[in-house]
């Protein structure tokens, strides 16, 4: 269902109580020595209370926000979004997308579940290059019937996509991921990095 859609209240009931569910994935990279993003993502996570649904709508509103406050960052982007009949088969995929993602993690130093955060300190490997990348991943689940997009090869097409996240129904969403890589302020993704574990991204000329 798109923003476009005229929803009656006999759909929004249909959709809310089915067992379709659809997963949607929103990949962003950014230059991360132009932003201030990955510090703004570790406050994001310290400070908001996942335990509650209203607390993760906000956290997704917050995020996407972010992302499209730093548009003139971004350097590479990728979505998706599928839907499926049976509840089991999307959770399948989503802990599917969740755990590709989280291999590309060089540590995972900070996470939210729950309300419970849980927070690390890695060594880092020194680093040769000043520049680099931070990748934002949004992983989502919703009770939508169909895909909230279709494909996105076009980077004014991300920023629609984002603004529809934005305006979503609180009730139509069922779980949440918020990841990035790397976590710690300061590391970046070289550039080598960026292409062997984000070549599907397509790059902003």
């Amino acid at each position: 269902m798109t923003e476009s859609d005229q929803v009656t209240p006999t759909t929004v009931s249909d959709e809310l109580s089915n067992d379709v569910m659809t997963v949607t994935r929103l990949q962003v990279a950014i230059a991360a020595a132009e932003s201030p993003a990955q510090s703004a993502l570790t406050k994001l996570t310290l400070e908001t209370d996942t335990s509650t649904p209203a607390g993760l709508f906000d956290l997704l509103q917050q995020v996407t926000q972010l992302l499209l406050e730093q548009r003139d960052t971004w350097t590479h982007f990728g979505a998706s979004s599928e839907s499926f009949e049976a509840i089991a088969a999307a959770e399948e995929r989503f802990n599917q997308l969740s755990l590709q993602e989280r291999a590309k993690f060089s540590a995972e130093t900070l996470t939210n579940v729950d309300g419970v955060v849980r927070q690390k300190t890695e060594q880092a490997e020194p680093k040769t290059e000043t520049d680099g990348y931070l990748v934002v991943t949004l992983l989502l689940g919703t009770a939508h019937d169909a895909p909230l997009f279709t494909e996105v090869t076009q980077v004014d097409q991300m920023r629609d996509r984002l603004q529809t996240i934005l305006m979503l129904d609180p009730a139509y969403l069922l779980v949440l991921e918020v990841l990035w890589t790397p976590q710690q302020t300061d590391e970046v993704l070289s550039a080598a990095e960026l292409e062997t574990y984000f070549g599907d991204l397509g790059a902003i000329a």
